[in-house]
């Protein structure tokens, strides 16, 4: 398909919007900003367009850079909508924390045999959970990772952090460095980590990004990163997201992670592996960022939607020449407008 400019889809006729609809069968699709706003109610119209989508018998798989909000939590919000049916069972939705397990540890190897990427300086390999609340079994080996992040939601829920520890290194989290000693003891302190890990941190410090950059200098600790995004939506407002702090460790380490949110490649390639049997262009990718969501969707072959209920829109969209990396195959209001009838 043609790329140099997007098909609005509640302009489709009755014939455009079934050769539409008949053109895919599985669908990733974002939640903040498509499905619900964030920190708020479901957008007027999702809900009965994912059932219909279900009728349809397509497969629904939620793509979220959301690390805060666990996946019992994110389905628990589903299952308030009676028409949805989006269980755990066949991996619905895949977070920031499944793609750094999955990296880390892919699903069906063993953690003896050295099939996952993360190992410890004494040569112990760190099993992950492949997550899901209920799911989760951890063997935890003698090596630990660093999070100058709050874990997130579903890292903390899922039973993972009996594995992996945010240690603190001899300074209790909430504790005011008023030394030098005291920092001295803080970034230097501990034993080595075999990876550190940033994604969204609410109680980020100095002294963690200090700590990090230290862990950092070691070249066998992985240099991981969830979402990079450099502002997150909260509420009907942005925030700094974690991308900044990235940049900063990046830049003082000289290292540039592996960022395993969207649009990172090492996600585009987990992807890939999980789905390998379905051809790139029989997936539709619906998102409400042109950056995150359509850039990456593109770059992996997906046909795409954007949303304009999210992050991005009408007038970002416009800014857009011809033919660029981010222009979507179709743009509707909403993601109701699936659903909606042809005028």
């Amino acid at each position: 398909m043609s790329r140099s400019s997007p098909k609005i889809l509640k302009q489709l006729s009755a014939a455009e919007r079934e050769k539409f609809l008949n053109s895919f069968d599985v669908v990733f699709c974002d939640c903040d900003g498509v499905v619900w706003y964030t920190l708020r109610d479901f957008i007027p119209g999702s809900a009965q367009a994912l059932a219909e989508l279900q009728r349809r018998g397509k497969r629904l798989t939620f793509v979220t850079n959301n690390s805060i909000s666990s996946v019992a939590e994110h389905l628990h919000k589903f299952a308030q909508q009676a028409q949805l049916h989006v269980l755990k069972v066949g991996r619905p939705l895949m977070c920031v924390s499944w793609f750094v397990s999955h990296y880390c540890w892919p699903a069906g190897t063993d953690c003896a045999s050295g099939a996952g990427h993360l190992r410890s300086p004494a040569g112990d390999w760190l099993c992950w959970a492949d997550l899901l609340p209920g799911d989760a079994v951890v063997q935890a080996a003698a090596a630990r990772c660093w999070l100058p992040a709050n874990a997130g939601g579903e890292l903390v829920g899922s039973g993972l952090l009996t594995a992996i520890q945010p240690v603190s290194f001899g300074q209790p989290e909430g504790v005011i460095i008023r030394s030098l000693a005291e920092l001295r003891e803080a970034i230097f302190g501990g034993e080595p980590v075999a990876a550190v890990i940033i994604d969204v941190d609410f109680n980020l410090t100095a002294t963690k990004l200090m700590r990090a950059h230290i862990q950092l200098q070691n070249p066998n600790c992985l240099f991981l990163a969830g979402a990079a995004d450099a502002l997150i939506p909260f509420g009907d407002r942005d925030i700094i997201g974690p991308g900044p702090f990235i940049d900063v460790v990046a830049q003082s380490t000289g290292r540039q992670p592996t960022v395993l949110g969207k649009p990172g490649e090492a996600l585009r390639q987990l992807l890939r592996q999980h789905h390998a049997h379905i051809p790139a262009n029989r997936v539709l990718f619906i998102g409400d960022s042109l950056a995150s969501d359509i850039g990456f969707a593109r770059a992996s072959g997906y046909q795409t939607l954007l949303v304009l209920t999210g992050g991005s829109s009408e007038a970002d969209l416009a800014k857009l020449p011809a033919g660029h990396a981010q222009m979507p195959d179709y743009v509707a209001d909403c993601l109701g407008d699936l659903c909606a009838k042809p005028h």
